[in-house]
């Protein structure tokens, strides 16, 4: 049995004279409230990663009026007037990553002609802009599919500078028009992959004498690693791009050269790889489409397959992946065929075993994750 815990306005057993409220009694008092705020926060905790994945939470606190936060070991001051959310941060990170004389460049060019994130921004901007002269509160009215774009391509930026390097080779390629499409996929695919529990290290892509994917990831729990590839279907007149053929974009997936493509890039790897496929659609017109492109998808690597390319296979996982939010830019979006959409191929005989036996479900949830940005800083540290 334990022992009787004395009355508060006994004297404390300790010998100090002073009554037990006021001496150890309190000291009781204050170890519990910290045990149960620690419970708090590791509830918390777990809750946001159940939510946003892997990826470390925001690092931030007030001083004063401002808010200071952590960014991949630099501190950042708030720099604005007012309140600052989680969303004003992301957009500051999109903004960081062109610097201010290549934004003020942009700024002397028509819309239809800045950059193609650049054209999300303004758009974006400019949309919340009305809605506060016009004293429109609906929360539902910013969404839109410029600010989709931009508010995700600003958090991918964030959780990349926070988890991993940036690479100097990537960030140049985002400033790029021409190249841009291609390095928004792999920061993207980079994101997810720390979301789901990867630490990444970019591939030296100056290195010309071998084959070799964007990025290696090391599980923070196991050690093991694996390979990682991404591809991005191009289509003309979207996303800065003009060349290829004109063809309507819902009139075919048009995949088979970027698959093929890939099996080139991990053919020399000697770790699991993993190859995700951006298939840049625009918003689903009717189920019938949709069901189309699934079964062009599934007819594609049927006939790879067939072909023995997989025979082994070099790869033990594909994963088509969409977001048709920049198809849309001042249209409303959160409509059933806008929504973002991940498709998974898993190889039957993969040359090199799976690390673990959840990886597409990991994967599949980290893109989940990453689909919402958090609005606000959490509330723990």
């Amino acid at each position: 049995m334990s022992a009787k815990q004395p009355s508060k306005n006994t004297k404390c057993p300790c010998g100090s004279g002073k009554k037990y409220r006021k001496c150890h009694g309190k000291h009781k008092r204050l170890l519990a409230k910290a045990a149960r705020q620690f419970r708090e926060n590791e509830q918390k905790r777990q809750d946001y990663q159940q939510k946003h994945g892997h990826a470390r939470p925001p690092m931030s606190v007030m001083m004063g009026d401002k808010r200071m936060t952590v960014i991949g070991g630099a501190i950042y001051k708030q720099t604005q007037e007012g309140s600052y959310s989680f969303g004003n941060q992301i957009h500051d990170c999109g903004l960081e990553v062109f610097g201010v004389p290549y934004l003020e460049e942009q700024e002397r060019r028509p819309l239809q002609e800045r950059h193609p994130a650049l054209q999300w921004m303004y758009t974006y901007v400019d949309h919340l802009q009305h809605l506060t002269q016009q004293e429109n509160v609906d929360p539902r009215a910013h969404l839109i599919g410029a600010g989709g774009a931009w508010l995700r391509f600003g958090y991918d930026l964030f959780t990349i500078r926070d988890n991993a390097k940036l690479h100097t080779r990537l960030k140049g390629r985002l400033l790029d028009v021409q190249y841009f499409q291609g390095a928004r996929h792999e920061l993207a695919v980079a994101a997810i992959c720390v979301s789901a529990g990867f630490e990444i290290e970019f591939e030296n892509e100056g290195d010309n004498l071998r084959n070799h994917t964007e990025f290696i990831g090391t599980d923070s729990l196991t050690g093991a690693k694996i390979a990682v590839e991404a591809k991005s279907r191009h289509r003309r007149g979207v996303k800065g791009f003009s060349g290829g053929r004109e063809v309507p974009p819902w009139q075919e997936v048009g995949i088979r050269g970027l698959v093929l493509d890939g099996f080139g890039n991990i053919e020399e790897s000697p770790h699991p790889s993993y190859i995700f496929v951006d298939v840049n659609l625009p918003p689903v017109p009717d189920e019938d489409m949709y069901q189309r492109w699934l079964q062009e998808l599934d007819q594609t690597m049927s006939d790879i397959a067939a072909e023995g390319y997989a025979d082994p296979s070099p790869f033990n996982a594909f994963f088509f992946m969409n977001d048709p939010s920049h198809y849309l830019l001042r249209e409303q979006i959160g409509k059933p065929g806008d929504n973002l959409w991940f498709q998974h191929y898993m190889a039957n005989d993969p040359r090199v075993p799976h690390p673990a036996s959840d990886m597409v479900k990991r994967f599949s949830d980290a893109f989940a994750a990453r689909a919402t940005p958090p609005g606000e800083f959490p509330d723990f540290q």
